[in-house]
């Protein structure tokens, strides 16, 4: 059974990245400490981010997993769920490097899509297209379900405060009792209680973890280099990498990230 509800008599910590005593985590070797993955709930993050510091959205999750962990425990895996969104050209661009960089540092990328369907003023007939995203939520919880039944971990991470995701921490709880669940959540908010009265722990993000889990400015990836969006940074652009000579008058540019995953994008339209 579960906690009374609205209660949680876990423990409640701050991540900020400060200097820790010694302690048993450190005498512990890698193979004997609890496993544990971080499940980020991407649109949930990216907006909380947008709040604070627009350079944070450019965010390395598996340092911020190393950071948010207990040190008791070794981080397994990171699962980033997202969707591309249709709209502004330098956004789209924005968010396909940043699921590229992310793919680079190895995280699991589970990406939904959006529906596209038309909406009009019933007053004037003004008509316009609105988008709404689909799957994310549910590639969530089928991670989770997956890797807990698989027994991948031992302590699940759940960054986000979207109430939905507390039938995935009560799935966690009432299925595999002997699993620890913890609630992240995003910087500048508050934990949802939904989710906290499933939870063993409540774990905030401080802003001296965020700054010490940047990605670097400029990354390599399997499809070539991949840098911040300038929108991201306040920093100059970067020089050109060292082994991509500056186009000549004979050389073509190498293809943008966007032009190269522009396939990746799944629209779908409801009548």
């Amino acid at each position: 059974m579960g906690k009374p509800h609205g209660q949680h008599h876990g423990r409640i910590r701050m991540a900020d990245g400060a200097l820790r005593g010694f302690g048993p985590g450190d005498l512990t070797p890698p193979f004997l400490k609890r496993r544990a993955i971080l499940y980020v709930d991407g649109f949930n993050l990216f907006h909380a981010l947008l709040d604070q510091r627009r350079e944070w959205l450019w965010l390395d999750l598996q340092a911020l997993g190393r950071g948010l962990v207990d040190p008791m425990e070794r981080l397994v895996s990171v699962v980033w769920v997202s969707a591309h969104r249709p709209q502004g050209k330098a956004r789209m661009e924005a968010l396909f490097r940043y699921e590229a960089a992310l793919r680079a540092r190895k995280v699991r990328c589970l990406m939904g899509h959006f529906v596209v369907h038309p909406e009009h003023c019933r007053r004037c007939g003004h008509g316009w297209s609105s988008a709404t995203e689909k799957q994310s939520d549910v590639n969530l919880a089928l991670a989770v379900a997956a890797d807990v039944a698989a027994n991948r971990f031992d302590t699940a991470y759940l960054l986000t405060t979207d109430g939905d995701h507390a039938a995935t921490a009560r799935f966690v709880r009432e299925g595999y009792p002997h699993k620890r669940i913890v609630s992240v959540a995003p910087p500048g908010r508050v934990h949802n209680r939904q989710i906290a009265h499933w939870t063993d722990e409540l774990v905030g993000i401080g802003p001296s973890l965020l700054a010490q889990s940047m990605l670097p400015d400029r990354l390599k990836t399997a499809a070539g280099w991949v840098e911040r969006p300038l929108a991201w940074s306040a920093a100059p652009s970067l020089p050109p990498p060292p082994d991509h000579p500056p186009p000549g008058p004979s050389t073509r540019p190498a293809p943008s990230l966007h032009e190269t995953r522009a396939g990746h994008l799944t629209l779908v339209v409801s009548n």
